[in-house]
């Protein structure tokens, strides 16, 4: 085996790994690198329900996190707290916090948003794409943050960032998820929360406000299709795949991607790389 990675999945909600990543991080761990998600609220918009407590969603949906983390074989979440719905308001602290537990972890790789996707509403998830790509860029000048120095963290740079699809780019990695979908499906129950709230994703016409008992029960099997549908979809990019998972990875450098070749050459109409299968 390669020398175990510390990898670090940066997400804006504490059920947005299982739906893009999980399969990956899976497969990972069982490979002997060490997972870590750092989540950047606690999801407490999180439901439909005018009269749901939001104090006790957020605790729901962190007690979720840390169970699906379970399933995966991952460390215990890193939860940053900051204001669902409002994470732009406050990306510079984000970008602070995210810098400093990439240092205090040793991250080699950084697993996020792709920001600049099309169509891309939520402005979380922009925003922590962003803020995770700039730490992940930027945590290896120790003038930034001096005060990291001081609690003994020394600058580090992680050596790259993966971006979940869908991207704004062809997907350059696509990981093999076959012998991990299972156990993906499993860490996406645990979010039981955001199941019923998405209900009508995988039931079709299912009130999130009013399930029946039955839609309840078809929940399971309707997230397990709809998981499966983009699994099977992304493994066509690298036949003869069955399940895969796919990202957008970039190569870093201090204060920017060691992408200039690549982009330059795409601008000169080359295709883009063919993607590595892993």
């Amino acid at each position: 085996m390669k020398s175990a990675l510390t990898i670090a999945a940066v997400y804006a909600h504490p059920d947005d790994g299982e739906f893009f990543a999980a399969g990956s991080l899976i497969k990972w761990a069982q490979a002997g690198h060490k997972i870590y998600a750092i989540c950047a609220t606690n999801g407490d918009l999180g439901s439909k329900d005018a009269g749901a407590d939001s104090a006790a969603l957020g605790r729901q949906r962190t007690q979720e996190l840390a169970r699906a983390l379970e399933v995966i074989g991952g460390e215990p979440p890193i939860c940053l707290g900051l204001p669902d719905g409002f994470v732009r308001e406050n990306a510079q602290k984000l970008k602070e916090r995210l810098v400093y537990h990439f240092r205090k972890l040793k991250v080699d790789r950084v697993l996020t948003f792709d920001p600049w996707k099309r169509y891309e509403i939520h402005p979380d998830h922009i925003e922590v794409g962003k803020m995770a790509a700039e730490a992940a860029c930027f945590s290896c000048f120790p003038l930034l943050y001096p005060e990291h120095g001081a609690q003994g963290l020394s600058a580090v740079q992680p050596s790259e960032v993966w971006f979940m699809m869908p991207t704004e780019h062809k997907p350059n990695r696509v990981v093999d998820i076959e012998k991990t979908f299972d156990t993906k499906v499993k860490s996406l129950l645990c979010h039981s929360s955001q199941m019923e709230m998405l209900a009508d994703w995988f039931v079709p016409g299912a009130d999130p406000r009013n399930l029946t008992p039955d839609q309840r029960t078809m929940i399971e099997g309707g997230a397990r299709m709809f998981l499966e549908g983009m699994a099977q979809g992304l493994a066509a990019l690298a036949p003869p795949l069955k399940l895969a998972e796919a990202f957008f990875a970039q190569r870093v450098g201090p204060g920017h991607f060691q992408n200039y070749q690549q982009m330059f050459m795409e601008m000169a109409g080359a295709p883009p790389e063919s993607p590595e299968v892993l």
